[in-house]
């Protein structure tokens, strides 16, 4: 198969009916790729959806054209043993298999694509890149969003049809000719399950239609700092364990009726 020309982007219904083809093959081998790796889900968002999304930590998406957006499932039961005073040391342990799960897969994704000779740039999942903000390179969830992963809930999580909130993200970003996904539609209407069972209080119960306008219009980003480092202390001192004293709580998350009983 001959690939695209890498100066095309990822408006694929500009192109010919031969030059499409070959994009949905290329296409089909990059998301079979992140699969075969371990992916639960993928898919491709189109970066034209997010150009206003704030980037941190030096990232600029202007050399971009898409996002291959990849999720692993978290066992269930691990989230069904989360309480508010202590969310768990499987939970924790889970938390960090599953970024490290995602860290292989993207990397194999990123190396494909490079090996092709486009450019790829993984976005890893818990990188933060700025302490003061709480932030990473960019939002993973909104490049889930593009993608067609699932839609972005009151909980400031990416909610998935089949497994809820319950997933890790991760993030390729790449110039290579993609055919993307369709954006679904925001499926939580007025629940607000996940704003009442926040332990932090941290959750907002403001309506929007596809994506709220920032992070903090839905969430006390300190409040739920706050309580991720309270709960990181428990982990390391309960089970005496640095390598698990990671922050996580998992509440609004357990809380979520999508995924519930899916896995």
């Amino acid at each position: 198969m001959t690939y695209p020309h890498r100066q095309w982007t990822c408006n694929w219904n500009t192109w010919g009916v031969v030059v499409s083809q070959d994009i949905t093959k290329l296409t089909e081998e990059i998301l079979s790729e992140a699969k075969s790796a371990g992916a639960s889900l993928a898919g491709v968002g189109d970066l034209n959806l997010l150009r206003e999304l704030p980037t941190f930590g030096g990232l600029s998406l202007d050399k971009f054209t898409c996002a291959v957006s990849v999720a692993v499932v978290l066992p269930s039961q691990v989230i069904e043993m989360i309480t508010a005073d202590d969310p768990g040391i499987l939970y924790a342990w889970a938390y960090k298999t599953g970024n490290l799960t995602l860290e292989n897969i993207t990397f194999r994704v990123a190396s494909k694509i490079s090996g092709w000779g486009y450019r790829a740039l993984v976005i890893p999942p818990s990188m933060r890149v700025n302490h003061e903000k709480e932030v990473g390179h960019a939002s993973q969830k909104a490049f889930a969003w593009a993608a067609g992963l699932g839609w972005i809930g009151r909980n400031a999580l990416l909610v998935t049809p089949q497994y809820g909130p319950r997933v890790r993200l991760a993030t390729v970003l790449t110039d290579m000719p993609l055919r993307p996904g369709e954006p679904i539609k925001n499926m939580c209407d007025d629940c607000i399950i996940c704003v009442k069972a926040c332990p932090a209080k941290a959750l907002k119960p403001v309506k929007f239609k596809v994506r709220p306008s920032s992070r903090e219009e839905i969430l006390d980003v300190k409040r739920c700092a706050d309580r991720l480092s309270k709960t990181k202390e428990v982990l390391a001192s309960k089970y005496s364990s640095v390598d698990y004293g990671v922050e996580i709580c998992g509440i609004c998350i357990k809380a979520c009726p999508y995924g519930r009983f899916s896995n």
